[in-house]
């Protein structure tokens, strides 16, 4: 051969013929009645190829879907590839071929994301939005991409974490939203949902920082398109919560109402609880179990606004204008001041080390141990936010439980008679209910401490401690629904804000004396 004559071969011309190809196997495959020949493994190589390439490629190149008698249509390469791939995911040897041709797991996670992405400019080309079977084929791209991401989430946690970092949520629910505001059918947007809500009720369960993956949600207006996705027929009791627009929107509800105690949450809802209440889509004011559903959210949440409005501002407040959780009072406090942190609570904050060392000595040297018990050993950074709120619903729920507090106060003493000055109340929050249990069973709260210990401090450290539950218990507990869909146990947030704060503004009091 000449090499002076050799002309390679234009990329595309080769794309479109493999494609054209593929196109004829998937109509061969049509016509028998399954899809034997797609799957077929010798073919699984230049599939995942092509999937993968087509990320490379433009829009403008595009292969032709064709099926006599049918019309044809001209379609985005990366929608064709996407097509071919969905038959064939489901098969064990072809993810391993993806994996081997991609280069691992976290590059097919990250060509998935890419797909979700690159799904808001395709869907806004004009060629795309006024073809009802181009928008059609945009909804399996998205669904099977999500489905990837979901599934190398779950072998993987470090891919799990590390694409939650990238923002992976917002992305997937902002591509739903801009798929709802292409007018698709029910089924086709019930079909969207689906895969979405899986993946982020997974991390809920899974990952290291729901709230986190809740919060992307959110901003991404996850509440205002899952609330107008209306269900493809009537409600059926076999059906599973992933793939019912009703159940999905009753598990959303029951989500916000337990993450509302989480300050971040809490920020982002009261800004928009209104807009919410005020444009529900039919799916929640047609069904009644889901209204009133709804309508318990909103209550809480606006009850748990207005009580962390007056735990900031009136009793434990804080000097903060950027509404830090806890720092230190000096007169003169420039705002440009880098704030020290306590280490051991990672709760207060000091102006300086003169000011550190002054607040030890006169009170935080007692109160430390207690905050960060408070805010625990596992979330420190997600609880320590909410603090004041936790401690204003820990005494509004002493006053409404007060008369059946009495009655397990009495029931408890008649139980542990060598415990009756060492009683602690808990209180569980995400449940309304409370128990009394001898000082033993909290004792791995106080980091190392001996009851003798925790007894002693408290005595010492919580101002009028004996009057605050009229002198039955020791302390109390609360109990929250933590990350990893478990519970958690905490010191009492009051207390420990009222060790902080109240001895704190006693000590001033007396050097100002």
């Amino acid at each position: 051969m000449c090499r002076a004559n050799y002309r390679p071969v234009d990329k595309m011309v080769a794309i479109r013929i493999v494609a054209s190809l593929l196109l004829h196997v998937v109509m061969v495959s049509g016509k028998r009645g399954g899809t034997t020949l797609l799957t077929t493994p010798a073919l699984y190589r230049p599939i995942a190829e092509l999937w993968l390439l087509a990320l490379k490629t433009k829009d403008k190149y595009v292969v032709c879907l064709s099926s006599s008698p049918g019309p044809a249509h001209i379609t985005s390469f990366r929608v064709f590839g996407s097509l071919v791939v969905s038959s064939c995911i489901q098969d064990e040897s072809f993810v391993t071929i993806l994996l081997e041709v991609s280069g691992g797991i976290d590059a097919v996670t990250s060509a998935a994301l890419k797909y979700v992405k690159s799904l808001r400019s395709m869907a806004k080309t004009p060629d795309i939005a006024s073809d009802n079977f181009k928008l059609e084929l945009l909804v399996l791209v998205f669904s099977h991409c999500v489905k990837i991401i979901a599934t190398t989430s779950t072998l993987d946690a470090a891919i799990r974490e590390a694409y939650l970092l990238r923002q992976s949520v917002k992305e997937i629910f902002g591509a739903l939203r801009v798929l709802q505001s292409l007018f698709l059918g029910k089924e086709s947007m019930a079909q969207a949902l689906a895969p979405s809500f899986t993946y982020l009720d997974f991390l809920l369960k899974c990952a290291d920082d729901p709230a986190s993956a809740l919060h992307q949600a959110l901003c991404a207006h996850a509440f205002e398109t899952m609330v107008h996705i209306s269900p493809s027929g009537p409600l059926e009791e076999s059906k599973l919560v992933e793939t019912d627009p009703r159940r999905i929107n009753e598990a959303f509800f029951r989500t916000l109402f337990k993450y509302s105690l989480d300050d971040k949450i809490l920020s982002y809802v009261c800004k928009h609880v209104d807009a919410w209440s005020n444009n529900l889509g039919p799916i929640v004011r047609e069904e009644k179990y889901l209204l009133d559903i709804w309508s318990g959210v909103e209550q809480t949440i606006r009850t748990y606004a207005t009580l962390r409005s007056k735990a900031e501002t009136i009793w434990w407040p804080s000097p903060s204008k950027m509404g830090r959780v806890l720092q230190c009072r000096c007169d003169g406090t420039a705002e440009d001041i880098r704030f020290r942190q306590c280490a051991g609570c990672q709760v207060v904050r000091y102006c300086s080390k003169r000011c550190q060392r002054d607040s030890w000595h006169s009170h935080h040297r007692l109160s430390c141990i207690f905050l960060k018990a408070a805010v625990g050993s596992s979330t420190p950074h997600r609880i320590k936010r909410s603090l004041r709120l936790l401690a204003a619903l820990e005494v509004g729920h002493i006053q409404r439980k007060w008369d059946n507090i009495l009655r397990l106060f009495a029931a408890a003493r008649c139980e542990y008679p060598k415990d009756r000055e060492r009683l602690v109340l808990e209180l569980s929050l995400d449940k309304n209910d409370e128990s009394v249990r001898p000082l033993r069973d909290y004792i791995f709260l106080f980091n190392g401490l001996s009851e003798n210990e925790v007894v002693d401090r408290i005595s010492s450290s919580w101002p009028n401690s004996r009057g605050q539950l009229h002198g039955l218990f020791l302390c109390s507990a609360i109990t929250i629904h933590d990350r990893y869909w478990s519970r958690q146990i905490l010191f009492s947030p009051r207390i420990a804000l009222d060790m902080e704060i109240v001895r704190q503004t006693l000590s001033r009091n007396s050097q100002d004396v």
